[in-house]
């Protein structure tokens, strides 16, 4: 399959080279960067040929695009594509935060907009070079709800498992999505705050109290919106972080290099929801207005 990964940072470093064994891999970013290789190390080594472009019309024959890029640039992304894919292409968003598929949505259309989340850590070295940090799940569905076994949908699960990424459709992708910002608001602004990696979180207990108050309260919000798939996602989250202990968490790069944060579109996107529904969540408010503190401090 030709496919296009529209953001060159960790994960569509990472997505890019995974699935550069099997199929053409075209990666589109805004900014001239040396990438015609992609080397992963850590829990996968590997070496893939892909092509680097910043002209979105060399995206115009392939069938599928991945958003892989920072939640604050999705409709950035998404309209420098628009009018340069077929409408016969496929747009699988694996990305933090809540609204990226509703972006997608509203500039292409449902029937094409595939919502997923991953779970993998990967850490960006530097230009085509990651770390595979950690191993976890990844799940792809219909956006927002629809039948899994269409023919793309078939596809696309079987291009990620014939290069190793375990996958599984579901059909409630929406309650995947808040799982996977619940799961970011335990531990992303946390180690981003403390400059630790994932695994702290587990071994100190008093951060790990954090991270079960911010993981219940942004529960108790997703439940008026969605079915969870999870009972017990303070366990989920814990064991993402024990998954991922060498890892360092994509709002920790971010503050390390003085960058903006995704918190508006995970711990941000929570209190915009809860405050919808009346409901408080005094420790995710906390934990926002220290990121943006700290975010401010250098931007």
């Amino acid at each position: 399959m030709k496919i296009g990964i529209v953001g060159p940072g960790a994960m569509g470093t990472f997505l890019g080279g995974m699935l550069g064994k099997k199929n053409e891999v075209v990666m589109f970013g805004r900014h001239e960067v040396d990438i015609d290789e992609i080397e992963i190390n850590g829990k996968t080594e590997l070496t893939s040929q892909v092509k680097y472009t910043t002209d979105p019309s060399d995206l115009s024959q392939v069938e599928l695009v991945v958003i892989a890029t920072k939640a604050f640039d999705t409709e950035e992304a998404v309209k420098s594509i628009s009018n340069k894919i077929t409408s016969e292409t496929f747009i699988l968003s694996l990305q933090n935060g809540l609204d990226n598929e509703e972006t997608i949505a509203e500039n292409f259309d449902e029937e094409r907009t595939i919502g997923g989340i991953t779970s993998h850590g990967v850490t960006f070295l530097q230009t085509g070079k990651v770390k595979h940090a950690g191993k976890g799940e990844t799940v792809i569905g219909p956006y927002p709800e629809g039948e899994t076994d269409s023919k793309m949908m078939n596809e696309v699960e079987k291009i990620f498992k014939e290069v190793g990424i375990s996958v599984k459709k579901s059909e409630n992708i929406l309650g995947h999505i808040w799982k996977k910002v619940i799961i970011n608001v335990g531990i992303n602004p946390i180690t981003a705050l403390l400059q630790v990696r994932n695994g702290f979180l587990v071994e100190d207990d008093s951060l790990t109290g954090l991270m079960r108050d911010a993981v219940e309260e942004a529960v108790k919000v997703a439940e008026e919106y969605t079915d969870l798939p999870s009972d017990d996602l303070f366990r989920e989250t814990l064991a993402v972080a024990e998954n991922t202990a060498e890892n360092k968490s994509s709002m920790l790069q971010d503050v390390m290099n003085k960058r903006k944060t995704e918190i508006d579109h995970i711990t941000g996107a929570v209190i915009e929801k809860a405050e919808e529904k009346g409901l408080e969540v005094p420790i995710n408010r906390s934990v926002y207005r220290l990121i943006k503190g700290k975010e401010n401090s250098y931007l």
